[in-house]
């Protein structure tokens, strides 16, 4: 039985190769999640701001990275 893993990349370079948006599906794998928690998240408010193009959301590069840099911990 052989089991076939992804090559590991960089989460900077993920985002960059994504473009400016990222997708729920795409948001989930860059921070290792699922997408139950990306959801839940819009729900509460906790999470990086979206962008609803359509019925689709978006999340910006942008928003997610300072999102994340407000989050980290700082000790």
């Amino acid at each position: 039985m052989s089991t076939s893993t992804q090559p590991t990349v960089p989460a900077s370079r993920f985002v960059d190769e994504l473009g400016d948006y990222l997708s729920v599906d795409e948001l989930a794998q860059y921070l290792q999640l699922s997408k139950e928690t990306i959801y839940h998240w819009r729900l509460e408010g906790t999470g990086p701001k979206a962008t609803k193009l359509g019925k689709h959301l978006r999340y910006s590069r942008d928003n997610v990275l300072a999102w994340l840099n407000a989050r980290t911990d700082r000790r």
